[in-house]
């Protein structure tokens, strides 16, 4: 057996059973367009595109796109990449694409967008788009939102930063526009918009602060808003339906727990 062919068959060794049934696999694909069932080796290099069925290698590189079910390797590189399954450092272009589990550094790129699960240090882009789970450190764009699953550990910082679940932060949202739809569990909302409909916290720090049901923290801003306070809230004007701690400003409101109108500070228990 020659060395090119022992390389093959101890690579194909490490792929799934799903890989080795068609081992159609490279050392180097160089061409306009490169498709391969299964690739193993170096690199696919696509002077136009690339696409694989499973892709175990170090770098899948194409000036328009690369395509592949399931890639295990170190850079997808093109204009537009897109992977289902993806286990490697950076998915690196224009627009990527992941449609199920993402473990790797993160996608980099003008818009990111994991339809399922991404397990990452973050996404950093213009537009970037977590549908479900997040595992990681951060999203860091103009536009980052985050669907209907949970941020374990992530930062939102941009422009417009939206949650549509839960979101358990080790800084929190910074942008103009900051918006969680169920629970913000974490130091900061910082904006001129912040809202959630739960807050546990430091604070909500901006122009104005709105919370639907309960926030346990502060509030600090010209306008604070919440149906229930645990904590305080400082600005011009403040108000909560039910109020067990201080609120300080011009203008303080509370229906429960303390006075209805108080100017200067308004105390609840």
């Amino acid at each position: 057996m020659t060395g090119r062919a022992l390389l093959l068959a101890g690579v194909l060794a490490l792929l799934p059973a799903r890989a080795r049934a068609t081992p159609d696999a490279y050392v180097v694909q160089l061409s306009w367009d490169n498709s391969a069932r299964t690739f193993a080796g170096l690199t696919q290099l696509g002077i136009h595109s690339n696409e694989t069925r499973f892709f175990f290698g170090a770098v899948q590189l194409g000036l328009w796109s690369n395509h592949a079910q399931d890639f295990i390797g170190l850079v997808q590189l093109a204009g537009m990449n897109d992977v289902v399954h993806f286990a490697g450092l950076l998915q690196l272009g224009f627009w990527n694409e992941q449609g199920s589990e993402f473990y790797g550094v993160g996608q980099v790129g003008a818009i990111n967008h994991s339809r399922r699960e991404l397990y990452a240090a973050g996404q950093i882009g213009l537009y970037n788009v977590v549908d479900r789970d997040f595992c990681g450190a951060f999203q860091l764009g103009l536009l980052n939102r985050a669907g209907s699953g949970d941020l374990l550990g992530p930062s939102q910082l941009g422009v417009v930063n939206l949650v549509e679940g839960s979101i358990y932060a080790v800084l929190g949202q910074v942008g103009l526009y900051n918006s969680v739809k169920t629970k913000f569990w974490g130091p900061f909302q910082l904006g001129a918009y912040n809202h959630a409909e739960r807050f546990s916290g430091l604070a909500q720090v901006g122009l104005l602060n709105y919370i639907d049901d309960e926030i346990v923290g502060a509030q600090l801003g010209p306008a604070n808003l919440a149906r229930a306070v645990t904590g305080v809230q400082i600005g011009l004007f403040n108000y909560a339906r039910t109020l067990h701690g201080v609120q300080i400003g011009l203008v303080n409101m509370s229906r429960h727990g303390g006075l209805p109108f108080m100017p200067v500070a308004n105390v609840g228990f």
